[in-house]
């Protein structure tokens, strides 16, 4: 069965959470020169002036062996495109620096998108507690390899440059502060209710509202049955 198309589960105008992982699940982003690469990479894409990257990012958290992170799609071929560049160019720089060759991803990197300024929320909370939850800090502030520290404290570092903050974010408050202060607030609820389980929809193409998501997937089922064979 040929992998279902971008164009079903990626769509211009809403934002999408997206994980790379690492060939059979391998440590292929652990160092501290390995995660700063990516973000170079990363960076050097979105700064290009001769590249279209379709999306704007608008959080990310660095793991060892994977990665999460929100961008809010403008076009989705240019997105597809810029996914390739940028994970063609990690793996290279992995290889040469590992003295290997092969696949350095597991596949093509997985995106879900998400029905409303809610559940984008809701998935920053989750990929800024991710270092919790694999138990690497008591305190998302002190994860050096996220976007944390500039949603809750304003903090932004070097790799940081082209983040843009969510809409939704800069509705939480009038002032600088008082966002960072609301932010603060609702991540740590979050925490508290269900940060620090794993969600489902980290498997699914799609989150939002149940109607909203059976309609997406029918769409998606419609088109497997159609590249059945007769």
């Amino acid at each position: 069965m040929p992998r279902v198309p971008r164009s079903l589960i990626v769509f211009n105008d809403h934002s999408v959470h997206k994980v790379w992982r690492g060939h059979n699940k391998e440590y292929n982003i652990k160092t501290d020169y390995e995660k700063a690469k990516y973000l170079e990479f990363l960076n050097d894409d979105i700064d290009n002036p001769d590249t279209e990257v379709g999306a704007e990012l608008q959080a990310i958290t660095i793991m060892s062996n994977h990665t999460h992170e929100v961008y809010l799609i403008k076009s989705q071929p240019d997105f597809s495109n810029h996914m390739r560049r940028h994970h063609g160019r990690y793996g290279m720089f992995f290889n040469k620096l590992k003295g290997r060759c092969g696949k350095v991803a597991q596949g093509r990197a997985k995106t879900c998108l998400l029905q409303q300024e809610n559940y984008e929320m809701k998935t920053v909370f989750y990929i800024h507690a991710n270092p919790i939850r694999a138990h690497m800090v008591k305190d998302a502030k002190d994860y050096k390899w996220s976007t944390h520290n500039l949603y809750a404290f304003g903090k932004r570092q070097d790799w940081m440059k082209n983040i843009k903050l969510p809409a939704w974010y800069h509705r939480l408050g009038k002032t600088l502060q008082a966002r960072q202060k609301k932010y603060r607030k609702l991540f740590a609820n979050y925490l508290k209710t269900k940060g620090r389980v794993k969600q489902p929809f980290l498997k699914k193409y799609f989150y939002g509202d149940v109607t909203w998501m059976d309609e997406k997937s029918d769409d998606v089922s419609k088109w497997r049955a159609s590249q059945a064979p007769p």
